[in-house]
């Protein structure tokens, strides 16, 4: 609430407040906040918090894993809600009146109302995609008691009215409808892509999370997506998150003494293959994207004295995109992938930008807007004010297209099984 008061005083003096017709809400997931009723009993947990990740692998064998997969279209670990509860919480479930993720305890403050939609319950670990409920059985399971868990609407519903609380804090008039919104993967995904089949979303943030639209549940043989209720009902996200892009690149900026923006620089001095070096970029103890293997470490293989901070950057530039590639390319198996859209920090860097394109061997369109999350959230709630919601179509402006460098394309084709082969003895 501290940072929504602080940027309605930024708005003020434009006039924007009165102009305000809806609300709509979009948030990271999963993350647990677990409220008494006097709030939030204890700081809220991420999902970049892996300490529940070995307990959870010990109480999921191969067979209840698969069939949770089936049942959820989550590979479940520990940075699910249901486990983080248990894990962190099990000895203070008498004192606990709900559980949110981040995007509706705002909802909750905004409205007074415990609610969520299908993409953030899916955070739990405990939702059925058949079933559009929470589970029974597998609340049992993880020892969740229903009667903490919120109520489930629609993602492009009216949650209800902004109170009269709430609306003093932000200085806007009470009764503005406050739309459930959805979760900022899906929500980013809706504005850069809409619902195209053949247009695969690409989030640069603390993770890249990368999205294909499908109008069926359409699973994954061995689990290495999630299959996410999208914006739209009958509507999925084929999604994969990898842990350590934007967190991995702030690691490697401070390590070298770098400012933002510097390696993408050096990356561009360095030549194709980084002179022999490979730096699969598995910083975060452990990955999701294609391979959900807890056990992954980074590595920088072929290093010699020989090597420069060029070559670095851009063998860890490099390693970022084969396994973005990697994701993409398991996306290609059932469905075709005819473009890829990119939004974050890299459409500030024309190299890495073309780099990107190279590895993947795709045009690439780049969303300049700062945060597409946001975009989709206030296409959410557009209906809430009388007006078209756009929904097959992107809301974010038109993408400038990259196109491959053949020669350099081609080049990374015959890199890209060399860099496989490294990264598979990572663990």
């Amino acid at each position: 609430m501290r940072s929504l008061d602080a940027a309605m005083t930024r708005r003020q003096d434009a006039g924007w407040v009165e102009r305000v017709g809806a609300i709509g809400l979009t948030g990271q997931l999963p993350t647990l906040v677990c409220l008494s009723d006097r709030g939030p009993v204890a700081p809220a947990i991420t999902w970049k918090d892996g300490r529940a990740d070995e307990w959870a692998a010990g109480r999921v064998d191969a067979a209840r894993r698969a069939d949770m997969y089936i049942r959820t279209g989550m590979p479940i670990d520990g940075r699910y809600l249901a486990p983080m509860l248990q894990f962190h919480f099990t000895h203070q479930l008498d004192h606990i009146q709900c559980i949110l993720s981040a995007k509706d305890y705002l909802l909750s403050e905004l409205t007074g109302l415990r609610l969520t939609e299908p993409s953030t319950a899916a955070g739990y670990g405990l939702y059925d995609l058949r079933q559009q409920r929470f589970s029974d059985e597998l609340s049992e399971f993880w020892q969740v008691p229903r009667r903490i868990l919120p109520a489930i609407q629609p993602a492009n519903a009216l949650a209800g009215p902004l109170t009269a609380a709430a609306a003093a804090k932000l200085g806007l008039r009470a009764g503005i409808p406050v739309s459930m919104g959805a979760a900022d993967s899906v929500c980013a995904a809706y504005a850069m892509s809409g619902l195209d089949e053949q247009v695969v979303s690409l989030s640069f943030g603390s993770s890249a999370v990368i999205i294909g639209a499908s109008a069926e549940r359409r699973f994954d043989h061995a689990a290495r997506y999630l299959v996410t209720p999208h914006v739209s009902e009958s509507w999925y996200g084929r999604e994969m998150d990898l842990l350590a892009t934007g967190t991995g690149y702030r690691w490697l900026s401070e390590l070298l003494g770098w400012a933002d923006g510097d390696i993408d620089r050096a990356a561009a001095l360095s030549v194709p293959g980084a002179n022999g070096l490979v730096f699969p970029p598995y910083l975060a103890g452990g990955e999701q994207g294609a391979l959900w293997n807890p056990r992954l470490k980074g590595a920088l293989f072929g290093l010699t004295v020989r090597h420069s901070r060029n070559d670095i950057a851009r063998a860890y530039l490099e390693g970022g995109f084969y396994e973005i590639k990697r994701c993409i390319e398991v996306l290609a198996e059932t469905s075709p992938v005819e473009s890829v859209r990119v939004s974050g920090n890299i459409v500030r860097s024309p190299s890495s930008l073309q780099l990107l394109t190279d590895i993947l061997r795709r045009p690439v369109g780049s969303i300049l807007e700062k945060s597409p999350a946001a975009i989709g959230a206030a296409l959410l709630a557009r209906p809430l004010c009388g007006l078209d919601d756009t929904e097959t179509r992107g809301g974010a402006s038109a993408p400038a297209q990259t196109t491959p460098h053949r020669p350099t394309a081609e080049l990374y084709a015959k890199l890209y099984p060399e860099y496989l082969a490294r990264a598979a003895t990572c663990e």
